[in-house]
């Protein structure tokens, strides 16, 4: 199978198991609802209402752009990374820590906490990178032990150097107005924050495709053995990308904190971090489609919520939809024959050609 039908076996894949599991959620809502026809408006329509509604789902989106360009980036060279969890919420801890503690000139002091983001989310994806390519450490153990190790370290942090004491919660104290994101449209908390995940998948888009590092580590996550023979060297491109990673994670933590709150209020993991891997699944591990898969998440997730605050349903539907989701997008089952039948025709056609 060439690789623009491989590209179209994977998008179908993809949209078969998002219309199975839309289709199990359509068959729950009209058993477990006395109102299913106005659930399942408010849940597929609602998102669109309104702007403030609308803009809900692109503020949800943007920190998942970020997360899943990080599995993407993690994912290249074939490691199972997950850090990105606890790289985005230390990231979060860092920039809250730059914006109380250090009195900067605008613009300066916000430049200066993305940096500090970047880093701590950086550093959180290159320990299980180093581990793995020092001391052969499983990437996938590593890193979520550490996910929590970073989560009480940035509870610590906050509590004891960052809190807020006029509050009666673990709050940090207020950001300087001048280190919140400028807003784009009224009525909305759509901010620049978007825009910078934008520019960050056209970066990693050109990374991957359009340099000598976006070849190696995707050579490598085909085949590390082969990559080696080549003269690659295996293990420095594998810790450049797993950096890469941390610092995507960790930008989207300081971006969303900046963009959506005027002070650090996490008391534990955002999340965004796991459905990272559900973006970063469904757009099949390619940064082009992670906006439009980040975006359909987002929706999903406002319709959810908008139907559980109007009618019967939970907003817990969300998630069977997700775990359907990701066990249809990983069964290798999907489309077998499909996929049998379009390889059978690929090689006829090889055959045909070279007379």
């Amino acid at each position: 199978m060439d690789n623009k039908s491989r590209i179209k076996f994977e998008i179908l894949k993809s949209a078969l198991a998002i219309g199975i599991a839309l289709l199990i959620v359509f068959v729950t809502i009209l058993l477990i609802s006395k109102e299913p026809w106005h659930a399942l408006y408010t849940m597929f329509i609602g998102p669109f209402t309104s702007m403030r509604r609308f803009g809900n789902i692109i503020e949800s989106m943007t920190p998942l752009i970020f997360t899943g360009l990080s599995v993407t980036m993690l994912y290249r060279v074939g490691l199972f990374n997950l850090s990105m969890e606890g790289g985005f919420f230390i990231a979060s801890v860092a920039a809250t820590a730059s914006a109380v503690l250090l009195d900067l000139p605008p613009v300066l002091n916000l430049l200066a906490a993305l940096f500090f983001g970047a880093l701590a989310g950086g550093i959180s994806s290159l320990i299980p990178g180093m581990l793995k390519v020092k001391c052969n450490a499983s990437e996938l153990v590593t890193s979520l032990m550490l996910n929590y190790v970073l989560l009480y370290l940035g509870l610590y942090l906050v509590v004891n150097y960052l809190r807020d004491t006029s509050m009666n919660a673990n709050y940090s104290s207020a950001f300087p107005e001048n280190m919140l994101l400028p807003r784009l449209v009224s009525g909305t908390r759509i901010n620049t924050g978007t825009l910078i995940a934008l520019l960050s998948v056209a970066v990693v888009y050109i990374l991957f495709n359009y340099t000598a590092f976006g070849y190696k580590v995707t050579l490598i996550g085909k085949n590390a053995r082969l990559a080696k023979m080549a003269g690659i060297n295996v293990g420095r491109a594998v810790i450049i990308s797993q950096l890469i990673g941390g610092v995507l994670a960790g930008i989207g933590g300081s971006v969303e904190l900046f963009g959506m709150y005027k002070r650090f209020q996490y008391t534990g993991l955002p999340g965004y971090g796991w459905d990272g891997v559900l973006v970063a699944t469904v757009a099949q591990f390619k940064p082009e489609l992670i906006p439009l898969s980040a975006f359909l998440l987002a929706y999903l997730r406002v319709g959810a919520n908008i139907m559980s605050m109007e009618t019967d349903v939970p907003s817990e539907i969300f998630s069977i939809i997700q775990a359907v989701i990701i066990v249809l997008i990983s069964a290798q089952a999907i489309l077998k024959k499909y996929q049998h039948r379009q390889i059978v025709k690929t090689a006829r056609q090889e055959v045909q050609n070279n007379g």
